[in-house]
């Protein structure tokens, strides 16, 4: 046995490495890694390493020596490491033992000692309430451990060194005439006499699989919660879990070191986010995480847990979403493997880009035989569908710059593109569609690629209509959640492939839903509702000072797929109508007054059928009609809803109508020009079609001015009948009047 007292400088690079491994103990330094040795010399090797539930430590001798029976294997610990060392709990004097009391270059807060001998004996001490507190029962501790004249091992839980995210370590050997086994140049610490200068590193002890890295002398901080990290500063543990918080500057997750975002917080950082350990983003159906670097680099991972819907085939649930991938270059095969509950028949899994190519487009499900080396891209979207509802691990590159996808209309093919965020953060929406794209030379943005009677449709997963579209009309506040995949059709008069630019700047925190709808309070406008038992569909109306009665290229978008499916209700433009069923149509805001639109529906007979506003920013003085022109009603739907229970199925336009008026007009404010006359052969009949303040009489006279008809209108019609089947063929002159306004049109009658 070599034992020597000593004083020595034997500072040197050193690889260490954590594996994340699990130790079954034989009294063989083949029980570790050999990536798991951390030094060697002086006829001893020291080995560690852990998993998720213990640390293992391990002491060899070679070249023929052995260990004495009262030879001490010690290691100290620093449970709770600081950027500056002698900061936390713990001390810097350890425990007096084998003649000596050693001065610790770290606030120690645990010290562990194994030997070889009859007994067996190992210990452990806490520093606790100013003094080192005995944690063993007897001469032996409760840990697992192996001793022989070759190898001292010990197993510690993490739960007994206060379940550390990250430590301070240093090991030796000593005896009652001083220390041994540490007399070699790559020895990251010297001792003199018995102060003990430098350390086997700051590392993390969570993460697997860490990359071997030099870790020598490394201070780090064990843990930050919910706190802005510091310029420049190394962590084993970063733990966002309420809040948003950023730095200027750059950071680094260290070598077994990890780092957790919940749902709905952030962290950002201005700067290099080096990871060398693993970073994990969570997420919720109704809440997401976000990260935003400048740069991401090193070794480690990073997973996104992005949540998925279920596949349920009900009523309640529209099943599967429209997904892209928050971090990116996974091949699809170990995608697959790692994500048991993501819907599979066979070999076929439900993960599906669409392919508009032919026809209509359509989703192609990847599988795991000829999908298996396929990388998952940034920017393009998937279909996918859990098992459970539950989330997705994504693992992969952090994506910090630009990124473009092309978007097409190709020839016989759809115009509609599934593309998505790029990035493991939210993305602001108006930024997106407002972003000049640098390929275009005519400084064209993204929504000027886009077909003009379109902008973003994203899957909100209810059971109503199923799309949330945001154009210039609405996107002011307006986020688009991490991994969130969406449609966008390409301009149908350009056949040519154009390119969709996502830009670093358009990154946001947040922490809403997937396409729930966020409006910004700022904005005007007004949800319509049509529901039945089993179904519910919804148009919306916006109100900006740059749209108009007609199209407006950007702001005005028509139902996803351009036609209305089976239960619908959409509206058509005022003017210039084409018959395009329009999901979101913007107006002027002069529009709020005397602006008729009209509404399609389909409906099935024998299911009652209510119209509500379900949502509206709509002043108070702006009141809003529901006209039905078959039933010959007029609803205020600002106080009532609208509820019928149709005989025969209701299809398309011409029924319904939405109507915005000034509140509480008087009958001097009623502008009698907005009032329509004409009339029907079928039956012989006048018409009276508009909106009457206050009691309005009509008088009906011949060429020779004879008065051939008055009654009085009633003014909760929308539309007054007046029976003409006694009349002549001929010319007449309408007159209405309420007593302070009059106006006269001729008619034919036949």
């Amino acid at each position: 046995m070599k034992k020597i007292t000593f004083a020595i400088l034997l500072m040197g690079n050193f690889i260490f490495a954590q594996s994340n491994h699990t130790v079954s103990f034989s009294g063989s330094s083949s029980d570790f890694n050999v990536a798991e040795k951390i030094w060697g010399g002086d006829d001893v090797d020291y080995y560690v390493t852990f998993d998720d539930t213990y640390m293992y430590f391990g002491a060899f001798r070679v070249n023929g020596s052995t260990f004495g029976g009262y030879d001490h294997f010690t290691i100290y610990l620093d449970s709770d490491p600081q950027s500056t060392l002698t900061s936390g709990n713990g001390n810097t004097t350890g425990m007096a033992w084998d003649s000596n009391t050693p001065t610790l270059p770290f606030n120690a807060d645990h010290r562990f000692a194994i030997r070889n001998n009859t007994a067996g004996e190992s210990f452990h001490h806490k520093y606790t309430g100013g003094s080192w507190q005995d944690q063993t029962s007897g001469n032996v501790s409760s840990f697992n451990q192996y001793t022989t004249a070759y190898a001292l091992e010990i197993r510690i839980p993490k739960t007994s060194i206060d379940s550390a995210n990250g430590i301070y370590f240093t090991m030796y050997m000593s005896y009652n005439g001083g220390f041994f086994g540490a007399n070699d140049g790559s020895y990251p610490i010297s001792i003199s006499g018995s102060t003990v200068s430098g350390y086997f590193g700051g590392i993390g002890i969570n993460a697997a699989g860490c990359t071997p890295i030099n870790s020598s002398n490394t201070p780090i901080t064990g843990t930050l919660t919910n706190t802005n990290p510091t310029a420049n500063g190394k962590y084993a543990h970063i733990d966002i879990n309420s809040g948003d918080f950023s730095v200027t500057g750059d950071i680094e997750i260290v070598s077994g070191g990890t780092s957790t975002i919940t749902a709905g917080n952030s962290l950002t950082v201005d700067g290099t986010l080096t990871n060398n350990g693993a970073i994990t983003l969570e997420s919720t159906p109704t809440s997401y995480s976000s990260l935003i670097a400048t740069i991401v680099a090193g070794s480690g991972t990073v997973n996104y847990n992005r949540s998925v819907n279920s596949y349920t085939n009900d009523a309640t649930n529209n099943d599967n979403d429209l997904i892209s991938a928050p971090v990116t270059g996974q091949p699809f095969g170990s995608f697959a493997d790692a994500n048991t509950n993501l819907l599979a028949s066979g070999i076929e899994r439900a993960f599906a880009p669409f392919n508009n190519t032919t026809g209509s487009g359509a989703y192609e499900n990847y599988d795991t035989t000829d999908n298996a080396s396929t990388l998952i891209t940034p920017a393009t979207g998937y279909r996918a569908a859990t098992t459970d509802g539950g989330t997705l691990t994504f693992t992969g590159t952090v994506q910090t710059g630009d990124v473009s996808i092309d978007i097409s209309t190709p020839g016989g093919g759809s115009i509609w593109n599934l593309i998505g965020n790029p990035y493991p953060s939210y993305i602001d929406a108006e930024a997106f569609l407002t972003h000049v794209v640098s390929t275009e030379t005519s400084g064209e943005r993204n929504i000027d690629l886009l077909d003009n009677t379109s902008g973003i449709y994203g899957y909100d997963g209810d059971a109503s209509d199923g799309w949330t579209v945001i154009t210039l009309a609405n996107d002011a506040g307006q986020l688009i959640a991490p991994g969130q995949g969406f449609f966008v059709a390409a301009d149908s008069n350009d056949v040519s492939a154009h390119n969709i630019e996502f830009t670093t700047a358009m990154r946001s925190t947040g922490s809403s839903d997937d396409f729930i709808e966020n409006r910004s309070s700022q904005l005007t406008y007004l949800k319509l509702n049509a529901a039945t038992a089993n179904h519910s569909y919804n148009t919306e109306f916006y109100f900006d000072a740059d749209a108009s009665l007609g199209l407006d290229p950007g702001y005005d978008a028509q139902i996803w797929g351009g036609t209305a499916p089976n239960f619908a209700l959409y509206s058509n433009l005022v003017q210039d109508n084409t018959g395009m069923p329009i999901a979101l149509q913007a107006l002027n805001t002069t529009d709020l007054a005397n602006t008729v639109i009209p509404l399609g529906v389909n409906a099935n007979a024998g299911e009652q059928l209510t119209f509500t506003i379900s949502e509206t920013t709509l002043p108070s003085t702006v009141n809003v009609y529901l006209d039905d022109t078959l039933n010959n009603t007029t609803t205020l739907l600002n106080t009532s809803d609208y509820v019928i229970n149709p005989i025969s199925d209701i299809t398309g336009t011409g029924r319904f109508y939405i109507r915005f008026a000034q509140q509480a007009l008087s009958t001097t404010d009623v502008d009698f020009d907005n009032l329509k006359i004409y009339t029907k052969t079928t039956p012989r009949a006048l018409y009276v079609h508009g909106v009457l303040q206050g009691e309005t009489t009509a008088k009906v006279y011949d060429l020779q001015g004879r008065l051939v008809h008055h009654s009085v209108l009633n003014s909760n019609n929308l539309v007054n009948q007046i029976d003409a089947s006694d009349f002549s063929d001929g010319v007449y002159v309408v007159t209405l009047s309420n007593g302070v306004q009059e106006k006269s049109q001729k008619v034919i009658i036949r």
